[in-house]
């Protein structure tokens, strides 16, 4: 198993600069390419081990304005597909790969997809198109903190020790940002998350990817910026089987993303479910979505193909 720690990662040289970039999973596995979401780093890769542990070789890259590749190696998200691609082949890896895309991840998931052999798409909670920063969101105390210019060592040392020491109420703070839940239903996933010790566990890793903010914060912002600028996007033209979830109650990224895909994409499966909003892989209608996302995977995978 490859990539056993959060802080394990490995450089490859490309034409945008060396570029960090972790895996986990056995190197002889069928390689998917793990884009992460906005905001979080390379390293939320380690909160998919359920991925690894089913025999995929999982790569998780880091993208412009995250750690040390400078925020303006790209002028697009477009170009995120390229620098992913790069890494890819110096890993040796030249046919047709996986790719899954979260959040803002799915937009530099669904370039990739559109310009590079793609055996099987996955996108949950995806942004697809132009995207605008939910006000409800971004003015809750937790929108407030993230997207905060300012003390970003110090809300990252709160976040973590929220997370750790109340993993209940830190969960139903961000439930309360990203979903449209009432206080039961965001308890009561709460309640569920932290009483499986390995969904607590992937909520642990989530969080410590989400820091050191000040490291993270100018690549979250100059994707929601580049986003927000996109003219009309077309992915009429990816071919690769697709599977998207997405949840009605999310209010991060509205269901018109999910829409857009389906109209758009001819080989798609949409699966809405409301599970945690925003979070669909949460509680337990979150381990509904794993499964479904590695059936789906393993149609066209794992000697299948």
């Amino acid at each position: 198993m490859k990539g056993g720690m959060m802080n394990e990662y490995q450089l490859s040289e490309t034409g945008y600069g060396n570029v960090r970039y972790t895996e986990i999973g056995p190197s002889t596995g069928d390689p998917l390419l793990f884009s992460t979401g906005g905001g979080a780093g390379f390293n939320s890769v380690f909160a998919f081990r359920w991925l690894a542990n089913s025999g995929y070789r999982v790569i998780s890259i880091n993208r412009p304005g995250y750690f040390d590749l400078p925020v303006n190696a790209t002028d697009t998200i477009e170009a995120h597909a390229d620098i992913y691609h790069e890494v890819i082949l110096a890993l040796g890896i030249t046919g047709k790969i996986n790719v899954f895309g979260i959040s803002m991840g799915g937009l530099s998931a669904l370039y990739y997809a559109q310009k590079y052999p793609t055996k099987a798409l996955i996108l949950w909670s995806a942004v697809t198109g132009p995207y605008v920063v939910n006000q409800q969101s971004a003015n809750s105390l937790l929108g407030k903190l993230v997207l905060s210019r300012s003390g970003k060592k110090v809300i990252s040392w709160m976040l973590l020790a929220s997370a750790k020491y109340f993993p209940e109420t830190t969960i139903q703070a961000f439930l309360k940002t990203e979903a449209a839940l009432d206080s039961r239903q965001r308890k009561q996933i709460a309640t569920q998350v932290v009483a499986d010790p390995a969904s607590k566990e992937e909520f642990m890793i989530f969080v410590r990817s989400m820091t050191p903010m000040d490291a993270l914060y100018p690549g979250m912002m100059a994707e929601v910026e580049k986003a927000a600028r996109l003219a009309d996007v077309d992915w009429s033209n990816i071919h690769s089987p697709t599977l998207a979830i997405h949840s009605p109650i999310d209010i991060d990224v509205p269901l018109d993303h999910a829409k857009r895909l389906e109209r758009m994409i001819p080989n798609i499966h949409v699966e809405y479910i409301h599970a945690a909003g925003h979070f669909v892989w949460w509680g337990n209608e979150g381990e509904q979505v794993k499964r479904l996302t590695l059936q789906f995977l393993n149609r066209f995978n794992l000697g299948s193909s």
